[in-house]
């Protein structure tokens, strides 16, 4: 699968990144890799940008990547 690119809000391409997730559910472990990009923290609250902090932040794509790889795991 080739590597997609998102625009931050500095307008730099930023490669998409993947971890292992472990979860137990039912007793059963489920391991899946999770996409997901890096961005500025946004306090919801107030809507200010915290640009010294990085936090993950998932495209609808991505969450959609993550439900299929989280539920081909469970089978």
């Amino acid at each position: 699968m080739g590597e997609k690119k998102v625009l931050t809000r500095e307008n730099t391409p930023t490669n998409e990144l993947q971890r292992p997730v472990e979860k137990i559910f039912k007793g059963l472990k489920l391991s899946y890799h999770e996409v997901y990009y890096l961005d500025y923290d946004v306090n919801e609250d107030t809507g200010m940008i915290n640009k010294d902090r990085l936090v993950e932040h998932y495209t609808k794509e991505q969450t959609t990547r993550n439900m299929k790889a989280l539920k081909s795991a469970r089978h």
